[in-house]
């Protein structure tokens, strides 16, 4: 029982939050919040602070957190590796990625993959990329999927797939009966883009650069949702990922068109610690996101 109020008190930290830490365990809130309490009642001191909004770990619970979450790393390593002597594919994988992936296209193959091997759970959270960076360098998630990844410091990277860039266009703009435009045409084109902090916009200034094209930034944000709903129902231009628009054109609601002469791409990766091996589960997981890159990869086009 105590081993389960740890896990439980890890999730509502990792989570930051009660409500999905109770959802991730399959229990209620208050199951949640009592595990909690029986461990400050046991410890003789409070780990976490609820008087702040969101709550704040103490001192204590930092120091609780970092080595429960170790110990519980070190306690699953084992369970999988004793299970993986009869080639049993068990165990848990985190997962933790980007909001442009693909909520729809991620979920589906997760669920495929738990079809296969029904004795796995996997759990997966959209984040902003420097969290993304920051939970799987902390070991809080196994696997990061992010675009433009980094190899280096403290992360190795797999490569996932090269998605490629689209200009999109809402119904109300002038273009949206085309299918391609140059390059040329895009100089002073009423853009809706990213911050400038994020790696997709550094990368679009480059390729911008590159083809000598200098593009009106109307609006700018840090999540590619508010792009698309932003070049729908204005008459601004984005370059995005085509997967992360097909709906909205399979639907009318905007129009892809090709750059000519152009190769623009976006490359997804699969991070994770290194020097941390990674689990069977999660190894299984890696392979069936590979080959069904290749497939969508095969099926997009161009």
């Amino acid at each position: 029982m105590h081993l389960r109020n740890v896990e439980m008190f890890c999730d509502a930290v990792e989570l930051r939050s009660f409500s999905r830490a109770a959802e991730h365990q399959k229990v209620s809130q208050s199951a949640v919040s009592q595990a909690i309490q029986q461990l400050e009642k046991r410890l003789g001191m409070q780990l976490i602070d609820r008087s702040k909004r969101p709550f704040e770990l103490t001192t204590a619970g930092s120091i609780y957190f970092e080595g429960c979450r170790d110990l519980l790393h070190s306690f699953r390593e084992v369970e999988d590796r004793v299970r993986e002597m009869e080639n049993r594919v068990v165990g848990r994988i985190r997962v933790v990625a980007i909001y442009s992936v693909g909520l729809i296209q991620i979920n589906e193959t997760i669920e495929r993959f738990q079809r296969e091997y029904p004795e796995v759970e996997v759990s997966i959270d959209f984040v902003h990329p420097d969290e993304v960076y920051r939970r799987v360098g902390q070991e809080q998630d196994d696997l990061g999927l992010v675009s433009f990844p980094k190899s280096k410091g403290l992360f190795e990277c797999v490569h996932w797939q090269d998605q490629p860039m689209v200009i999109v266009v809402g119904r109300n703009h002038a273009w949206f009966d085309r299918e391609t435009v140059t390059a040329r045409e895009l100089d002073g084109v009423r853009f809706v883009g990213f911050k400038p902090n994020l790696f997709i916009r550094k990368a679009i200034d480059r390729w911008f650069r590159e083809v000598g094209v200098g593009v009106e930034t109307v609006h700018e944000f840090d999540n590619i949702e508010y792009v698309k709903r932003d070049v729908e129902s204005g008459t601004g231009v984005a370059l995005l990922p085509e997967p992360t628009v097909r709906d909205e054109c399979l639907r009318g609601r905007m129009k892809a068109l090709q750059v000519e002469g152009t190769s623009w791409v976006r490359p997804l990766g699969m991070i994770h610690r290194k020097g941390r091996e990674l689990s069977l589960a999660t190894r299984k997981f890696v392979d069936v996101l590979l080959s069904e890159s290749c497939t969508e990869l095969s099926s997009s086009p161009g």
